[in-house]
């Protein structure tokens, strides 16, 4: 193509045609500057698909992650219900007037099942974006104003989950030994026969009256505070709610 060009330009100087070459040189120019800035559209539309297209990948794998902090606090509320259920059974327990250290050790342990576990929202996808430097790349200020929010809210609101259980932890432990609340109960079932049979005899049946107040108070205090934790998770899976429905209008736009 450029040998052509270039036959043109010099028959036209053989031939004596200087205005015409000139003219035809110019056109030549405005040819090749068109033809640039037609390569830098293309180039450059290229760019932005490429950048669409990687922002709504970000955009679905944030909802992916989002979905599994969904099903985690989904299973913390269930997991904190069922805790609250054998709570409550607990405290009618040493309500009553003829206690059962074995039945009402079941019922502490129970209530206790899992309570060191607090909601973790997995934030790889996130902390992949900001640290590849890509955080601009999520074109949507609101989304992004929204991830900070999400992550900021549910650490606190997990913050303050996690303050409780401490509290109910110290209180725990300053109530007695196990012994005294029937929590070995349960487990004696666990040990070979010969020290089964030695442990029914040693483990008390019914508890004694300097603990029963104290253990009484903390049941109550353990009690409310399950019921705010239940509070705190819902807020918690509210956040995710809301971060869920966002990321999912933005994932859609893929398709």
């Amino acid at each position: 193509m450029l040998k052509f060009f270039r036959k043109i330009r010099q028959s036209l100087l053989s031939e004596g045609k200087t205005g015409k070459y000139f003219k035809y040189a110019i056109g030549e120019i405005v040819l090749v500057v068109i033809g640039i800035l037609i390569a830098l559209q293309i180039n450059n539309w290229n760019e932005n698909r490429k950048a669409s297209n990687l922002e709504q990948s970000y955009y679905c794998l944030l909802l992916e992650d989002i979905e599994q902090d969904k099903e985690q606090i989904k299973s913390l509320i269930e997991i904190n219900e069922k805790r609250i259920e054998h709570s409550n059974k607990a405290i009618a327990l040493i309500q009553s007037e003829n206690i059962k250290l074995n039945v009402l050790g079941d019922k502490i342990n129970l209530s206790r099942r899992d309570g060191i576990q607090s909601f973790i929202p997995n934030s790889s996808t996130y902390e992949d974006i900001k640290s590849s430097g890509n955080i601009n790349t999520l074109r949507d200020n609101n989304i992004r104003k929204s991830l900070n929010q999400y992550y900021r809210k549910t650490q606190e609101l997990n913050g303050v989950i996690l303050t409780n259980m401490g509290l109910v932890i110290s209180r725990m432990t300053q109530t007695g030994d196990w012994f005294d609340i029937g929590g070995l109960h349960p487990f004696k079932e666990l040990f070979p026969k010969e020290i089964q049979d030695k442990l029914r005899i040693d483990l008390p049946e019914d508890i004694p009256n300097e603990t029963k107040s104290r253990l009484y108070e903390d049941l109550v205090f353990e009690g409310v505070l399950l019921r705010r934790r239940s509070e705190l998770l819902k807020f918690i899976e509210n956040e995710v709610d809301i971060m869920k429905s966002k990321l999912t209008k933005q994932c859609k736009l893929k398709d």
